[in-house]
């Protein structure tokens, strides 16, 4: 899935840019990291509250990002099964990285 894809479901939130995270195109909000998609593993990578993440990964929705073996506790993978729901994954993950500027 393309970056641009994903931008344009979110950039009616406003402050949105396309931007780059370990070498991979990623969307940020005032340099906040919100979202990207890992082509490797089909998924889309949020970052939410941790508490949000682990109710995701409890509904069976999403599944916890582990980097090099090290897990990310505001980070999930929401895969490609759950596609429609993406823009929704994305706004809220906007709005949590919106909260480290308010």
């Amino acid at each position: 899935m393309e970056i641009e894809h994903l931008y344009d479901m979110v950039k009616e939130m406003g402050e949105v840019e396309i931007s780059t995270m370990v070498g991979a195109p990623c969307l940020r909000h005032k340099g906040e990291f919100f979202g990207m998609f890992m082509p490797s593993e089909e998924s889309l990578i949020v970052k939410l509250p941790a508490k949000r993440v682990d109710e995701i990964i409890e509904n069976e929705e999403g599944n916890p990002f582990n980097y090099t073996g090290k897990k990310f506790k505001e980070w999930v993978l929401i895969p490609l099964d759950f596609e429609e729901r993406y823009a929704n994954y994305l706004k809220e993950a906007f709005a949590f990285a919106a909260t480290k500027f308010a």
